[in-house]
């Protein structure tokens, strides 16, 4: 979780939003990011999403993923992540 986004949730965000955490975080990243969005859970819904076939379907995409100069390998928690609330937005209109 960035700072950013610690902030916009826990003083800017005025509406309950659900905060996508993917399953299967490696465990030292899971207990900093569940560490993180403790003090949002009283406004917030944590909603931890499966990650299975995501890594296969962020491999087979044909653009090159990358942010801030880092590809899919350099930093696959935050294309993990991004790709978990992608299936929990479809699954809200489903």
């Amino acid at each position: 979780m960035s700072h950013h986004s610690l902030t916009a949730y826990g003083r800017v965000a005025l509406a309950a939003a659900d905060l996508v955490v993917p399953d299967g975080l490696a465990p030292g990243l899971a207990d900093a990011v569940d560490a993180a969005l403790a003090p949002l859970a009283e406004r917030h819904r944590i909603v931890r999403v499966p990650v299975d076939g995501l890594d296969a379907a962020l491999r087979a995409t044909p653009v090159a993923l990358s942010t801030m100069g880092r590809g899919l390998d350099a930093d696959h928690a935050y294309f993990l992540a991004a790709a978990a609330a992608g299936r929990h937005a479809a699954a809200l209109t489903a």
